[in-house]
């Protein structure tokens, strides 16, 4: 737990640099002329480049280390936002903000693939759902919190203070990032080409992980904060008077806000009764019963209650998910198998968004129960996994010579 209270405060100031800039970026962009198409090409280019950078970020942590690379995502994270604040200052955005965006994309995947690496080592195969549920919660409330003071800052003291706090937001996280985070690797290194990730890529085991990480980042991280500001408006759900933006915030806070909490926890539950599938199938079926109530919602009520099920069912999934990666996965390729899972959910987000908005043009429910269906495939994946891991722990809990089996943690 040492080790992921120290990989946890770089991670979540990264989200809050990241949440500082996001908001600004199209307003800048409007204000300099850009067009529409083209602002959101720059809002996409990182999630598209992460999609490319993820599996190759995760070779790069079997080989260097996941420090040393949480270390290379930080400083390319202060040269993102020193992008962003060139653009400002020159007048001219457009070709700074999309480098910067650009250069984002494999950036926050050095960062985020290696504290989830750290993470699992730290935790091995015993506490891999606690500290990856640490982790996995700073990941989340970085964002909502960077949003909340990005939008005051740049309302108060303008785009190129907010800017330059989002670059103080990366130091600080580079800091403590140099000072606290272990050097936690694998006994033995490998050296993996390409061959060797697809061989890991192609593994049942990572591939069912992957399914769910889709099947979640689709539902929860792409369909559902895309569209919920439209569904509020749609349907009149506003909050204590407050306007519709207003109240899309506020509910986001309380899906990200529930998914941390629900992250943590069911980590600590995962460990202590040794089954992460298990408590993962769980999260998968109270996103889905989330999702399921969200296409009836008609009060602002029903409407918190269905985003803290969509909130809780995500971060239940969280660390179940990277802690199943312990398990089944030799130590010296833990960080390909991150990159692998990351790289299905960087594609579920980037769909999610897509195939959204153009259902709700259609009918305001679609694109839940489209989420909703698209998470109840995944079931069939997550119980193959449940049922795996208890093969595995009995196997791992035989003393070796018992019917010529015996398995290490490295091994399994």
């Amino acid at each position: 737990m040492r080790a992921a209270l120290a990989i946890a405060p770089g991670v979540m100031f990264v989200g809050v640099a990241g949440g500082i800039a996001f908001p600004i970026l199209p307003f800048v962009g409007l204000r300099a002329g850009l067009s529409l198409p083209f602002i959101g090409l720059i809002l996409a280019a990182n999630r598209m480049a992460r999609i490319f950078a993820s599996p190759a970020v995760g070779t790069l942590a079997d080989r260097l280390g996941g420090r040393r690379l949480l270390l290379i995502g930080l400083a390319s994270q202060i040269a993102v936002m020193s992008l962003y604040l060139m653009g400002v200052v020159v007048g001219h955005p457009g070709t700074f903000f999309l480098a910067a965006r650009l250069l984002h994309g494999p950036g926050s995947a050095c960062v985020f693939v290696a504290a989830q690496v750290l993470a699992l080592h730290a935790g091995g195969v015993r506490h891999g759902g606690k500290t990856a549920g640490l982790v996995r919660a700073a990941m989340t409330t970085g964002m909502p919190v960077g949003l909340v003071v990005g939008g005051l800052l740049s309302a108060r003291f303008g785009n190129r203070v907010t800017f330059g706090a989002a670059i103080g937001a990366v130091l600080v996280a580079s800091v403590l990032a140099a000072a606290l985070v272990p050097d936690l690797r694998a006994a033995q290194r490998v050296r993996t080409d390409l061959r060797g990730l697809l061989r890991v890529m192609s593994e049942p085991h990572v591939l069912a992980l992957g399914a769910l990480n889709l099947a979640t980042f689709f539902s929860a991280q792409g369909t559902v904060l895309t569209t919920l500001v439209l569904l509020i408006q749609a349907r009149s759900l506003t909050l204590a008077g407050l306007g519709t933006q207003s109240s899309a915030s506020l509910v986001m806070g309380v899906l990200l806000l529930t998914s941390a909490a629900a992250s943590i926890t069911v980590g600590r539950l995962a460990d202590r009764y040794n089954a992460s599938a298990r408590w993962g199938v769980v999260g998968l079926l109270i996103l889905a019963a989330g999702l399921g109530l969200t296409t009836v919602v008609s009060s602002p009520t029903m409407l918190l209650v269905s985003v803290g099920l969509v909130g809780c069912g995500m971060g239940a999934m969280n660390p179940c998910l990277v802690a199943l990666l312990g398990l089944f996965v030799k130590p010296e390729v833990r960080g390909s198998a991150v990159g692998a899972v990351q790289l299905f959910g960087d594609i579920g987000g980037s769909l999610g968004p897509v195939v959204g908005g153009a259902l709700f043009a259609r009918s305001t429910g679609a694109p839940f129960w489209v989420s909703a269906l698209v998470t109840g495939c995944a079931l069939p994946a997550g119980l193959w996994l449940a049922r795996a891991e208890r093969h595995a722990r009995a196997q791992a809990a035989r003393p070796a010579g018992t019917d010529g089996v015996g398995l290490s943690e490295g091994e399994l």
